[in-house]
């Protein structure tokens, strides 16, 4: 790493309490104040009896109403429709309790609630609001991070994604509980644990990497790897889930302080034309662009080989042992279950030049011009 450039005045982190059941220590983290309670959560985890499980976590009396939000990505139009119920209790705490999409719900609510602004105009860094109501984020996922970003990803009308950033839209607190994470599927289990991982190698290797971004890439690097396959094969197994939650932590957090490169761009085309799972998507970007990015800089890479467990720590031998741990964890069966059954190398590159990316791709480890952008989306398409 040539330098430092810490951007130390970038905003501080929320607290976070985590833990077995620490679902139960809720009430610590929020406002004193007896504002009301608006759970921006999905109907899956009110039919799964997780929504309960919450309300009875909380003070007695504090008031609560529940946002329940379909299933998948977020949405500007169910986004608006959050917020409008925001808006309706006039001032109240925002909890968000679900995966990445739930949570950046409840961010873009909590940010847009106490302005006049929709959510379409509040995408790609346009109109950022100038403050936020309290915010309280419980992940049920181990992936992307969200519950301490300060970014939010929202799909337009046309299905493509979009990003929203603002100065405070972290929350003031997080709670990490992986007695949360036990019913998750072994499929999602797969998807977003190699999301935290991309994160994590993105962030420490990319332009605006520092001291920061590597310390909590490195430490995410080294749960994620050991307690993924663990975590999949028993959801059950509370060690292995509370490593990849906290492993989905830090790496959000090094996104936060470093950002996203390559495979996010590529994930994030993916995920607009074909509605692809994020976390298979941006693992199929990290595929056919790592060996790629490695050989433009292998330095870059010596600390992620060591932390992943290669021998010899070798950065050239990281795209290798990457594949093999995709192998171990049965990622193309996984992947085969929500691909298309065709895609387009031609569209997936128009896509994936498209404005939305740009600050990915100028973030990458290795700077791409658009033949380069060409490739790797056949790469993607014949892999």
């Amino acid at each position: 790493m040539s330098g430092l450039d810490l951007n130390l005045d970038r905003p501080a982190t929320p607290r976070i309490v985590a833990g077995a059941d620490a679902l139960q220590r809720l009430g610590e983290v929020l406002p004193a104040a007896p504002d009301p309670i608006l759970l921006v959560v999905d109907e899956g985890l009110v039919a799964a009896g997780i929504a309960d499980r919450l309300e009875a976590a909380l003070p007695p009396g504090r008031p609560v109403t529940r946002f329940v939000g379909p299933a998948g990505e977020p949405t500007v139009a169910g986004v608006n429709d959050a917020v409008a119920c925001a808006r309706g209790l006039e001032h109240a705490v925002i909890v968000g309790l679900g995966g990445g999409s739930a949570l950046d719900s409840a961010k873009l609510v909590a940010s847009l609630a106490a302005s006049a602004l929709p959510a379409e105009d509040f995408v790609l860094g346009r109109n950022v609001p100038p403050a936020r109501w309290p915010a309280v984020m419980i992940p049920t996922t181990s992936g992307t991070g969200s519950e301490v970003t300060h970014t939010a990803i929202v799909s337009d009308e046309a299905g493509q994604k979009l990003w929203s950033w603002a100065p405070d839209m972290a929350p003031d607190a997080v709670v990490l509980d992986p007695t949360l994470t036990t019913s998750v599927p072994p499929d999602m289990i797969v998807g977003t644990g190699l999301d935290a991982f991309v994160h994590a190698l993105e962030a420490m290797t990319g332009q605006g990497r520092h001291a920061f971004t590597e310390a909590y890439g490195l430490e995410a690097t080294r749960r994620a790897r050991g307690a993924l396959a663990s975590y999949r094969h028993d959801p059950q197994d509370l060690h292995a889930a509370a490593d990849m939650q906290l492993a989905a932590t830090l790496a959000g957090l090094a996104i936060d302080g470093g950002g996203t490169g390559m495979a996010h761009a590529i994930g994030h085309a993916l995920g607009s034309l074909y509605h692809i799972p994020h976390g298979i998507a941006v693992t199929l970007g990290l595929r056919a662009s790592l060996a790629w990015s490695i050989a433009a800089d292998p330095g870059r890479y010596q600390p992620a080989a060591a932390a992943f467990g290669i021998p010899g720590e070798s950065a050239e031998d990281l795209a290798q042992a990457f594949e093999d741990w995709l192998s171990e964890l049965a990622f193309d069966a996984v992947a085969a279950r929500s691909l298309p059954t065709a895609m387009s190398a031609e569209a997936l590159h128009a896509e994936l030049a498209a404005e939305p990316n740009r600050p990915m791709i100028h973030n990458n480890a290795r700077p791409a011009a658009d033949a380069d952008l060409a490739w790797l989306a056949r790469q993607v398409v014949a892999a």
